[in-house]
């Protein structure tokens, strides 16, 4: 273990920890020092409540993901959560398993300032945790708890015959940039030595596959977007596991049908990149990818008017339509040929 890490001690750890993290939900009565942390209960009367971890070998691979980015992506994965069901984040704890060897406590501090960096973009306050050694690879688990503001809750199961699925933003991004980190890109690197570059392959291919590892790495949660979407919405989930799996996931609470137009799904430029310098289908990075983070929900009218307001650079696209009968999803090709969607990521079975 790195001297200056076992030095401290796992109490000297936590007091770091107190002392790096600001205070900034106003319903935060008492924070990280005792048994449990105190918060005020919300005026509507609900909790919205999440946990998401982050596995080393699983989740990221601390060979290219930098410490500060992998404290923003812990945070941000469960902020997702909450952003999913039109709440508003509020208090967080970490779980931290810090591996015997491998990691400093620079890196440790590092991995903190990110986390509470991503606190500060959108008021959260990291209330309480718990840390401990791991006999393997680094772990981080964060709970988020968080309120809605409006009393309104979206849910998955809200989804009816006759509704329009929907999409924000572009697809395919943190596939594609998960193939290039493997392939040995770098963020703010120029081309990596031992890949050959075609000479299809300009400036704009280039920073399209650095906006797809960015987007892999450093994830943006749609939290005022999914604020904006409460009473326009019928039905949302935010895209993890990718859209063949969360379309899925729609469908079955709801108990309705999906078809989904193939040609219809938004996809990130880094995945057009990426799908034709490796050979990957563009398409299948967007639908099975996962970890784009974007909002997939179902509504009655153009929720782009709304959107514009909030968030006025994100666009949503109408990507198919809801109705009655087994609840399933079904992909339309662009020359009309119908097929189930599936496929996804699974983490007992992995991606499909």
């Amino acid at each position: 273990m790195d001297p200056a890490l076992a030095a401290l001690g796992e109490f000297g750890l936590i007091g770091l920890i107190r002392r790096q993290a600001a205070r900034r939900s106003p319903g935060t009565l008492l924070g990280i020092g005792d048994d449990a942390a105190v918060v005020a209960i919300p005026e509507s009367g609900k909790l919205l409540m999440t946990t998401d971890m982050l596995l080393e070998g699983v989740h990221f691979q601390r060979r290219w993901a930098r410490h500060r980015d992998l404290g923003r992506k812990a945070l941000a994965v469960n902020v997702s959560d909450i952003a999913a069901m039109g709440g508003s984040p509020l208090y967080a704890l970490l779980g931290l398993g810090i591996p015997s060897s491998g990691i400093a406590l620079d890196e440790l501090k590092a991995l903190l300032s990110g986390m509470e960096e991503e606190a500060a973009t959108h008021g959260i306050t990291l209330v309480g945790g718990d840390t401990c050694r791991s006999q393997g690879a680094l772990v981080l688990s964060v709970t988020l708890v968080g309120t809605s503001a409006s009393g309104s809750v979206l849910v998955r199961s809200g989804a009816k015959p006759g509704d329009s699925l929907w999409v924000t933003g572009v697809l395919g991004g943190s596939a594609a940039g998960l193939l290039a980190l493997e392939m040995g890109f770098r963020p703010g690197v120029t081309w990596p030595a031992g890949i050959d570059k075609p000479a299809w392959l300009h400036e704009t291919e280039e920073a399209a596959i650095q906006t797809a590892m960015a987007a892999h790495l450093t994830p943006a949660a749609r939290v005022q977007a999914g604020q904006a979407l409460v009473g326009c919405a019928t039905a949302m989930i935010d895209i993890s596991d990718g859209v063949a799996s969360d379309v899925g996931h729609l469908c079955r609470e709801s108990q309705v049908s999906a078809r989904v137009l193939a040609d219809r799904i938004p996809i990130h430029p880094g995945a057009t990149v990426m799908a034709q310098l490796t050979g990957r289908n563009a398409l299948d990075l967007a639908s099975r990818g996962g970890e784009d983070y974007e909002l997939l929900f179902t509504a009655t009218t153009d929720p782009n008017p709304l959107l514009a307001e909030a968030v006025p650079d994100l666009l949503a696209t109408r990507i198919g339509d809801m109705s009655g009968g087994e609840p399933i999803a079904r992909l339309v090709q662009a020359n009309g040929v119908v097929e189930p969607l599936l496929g996804g990521f699974d983490h007992l079975r992995g991606a499909a």
